[in-house]
């Protein structure tokens, strides 16, 4: 079962000693959390649901971001902070090898979730602000344990992905740099 706070069950991410760097034959995706005080005792889950199988990607913790490296193409992603089904999210990125995508965690309409930032978004302050406010973190050996222990709930957890998912969730090729 997952949990409201699941920081406090799964362990913490591990700050990255490597930097943030884009492979030619791959897009990366950064899913992005400024630290901020509303919410910050709640960690969010993700999951690369593009396949049959979830795939666990980490934990978004208040001011970290996590870098996930996939194939050029069309991906599905999922967050779940809550133990039911209230609290999954989909999303869906469209990628190009050797660029770099951002979604960026925040509470929407009360939970929390993830929102494309979009390219004319990256040389703005705003953004600039986000990034310089988060560290780069990689799956720690705590973080992997909760996930196995976790994978039929999350398994189930999949099936809820619905048939489209809207473009305000969407990153979209021309997002990437």
């Amino acid at each position: 079962m997952l949990v409201a706070f699941t920081s406090a069950h799964a362990g913490k991410m591990t700050k990255s000693k490597e930097p943030l760097v884009a492979a030619p034959d791959k897009a990366t995706i950064v899913f992005m959390r400024p630290g901020k005080f509303v919410g910050a005792a709640v960690a969010v889950p993700l999951f690369d649901v593009t396949g049959q199988e979830p795939s666990f990607v980490g934990i978004l913790e208040s001011g970290s971001k996590v870098a996930y490296s996939v194939p050029a193409g069309e991906h599905v992603f999922m967050t779940t902070v809550f133990g039911g089904d209230a609290g999954v999210r989909f999303y869906k990125a469209n990628v190009e090898a050797g660029k770099t995508y951002y979604f960026y965690a925040h509470i929407i309409q009360g939970i929390w979730g993830l929102e494309p930032v979009r390219g004319s978004q990256l040389e703005g302050d705003e953004f600039k602000g986000w990034d310089k406010g988060t560290d780069l973190t990689v799956n720690s050996p705590k973080t992997i344990a909760w996930s196995e222990e976790n994978k039929e709930g999350t398994a189930k957890k999949r099936l809820l992905k619905p048939e489209v998912i809207s473009d305000d969730k969407t990153l979209r090729v021309e997002d990437g740099r």
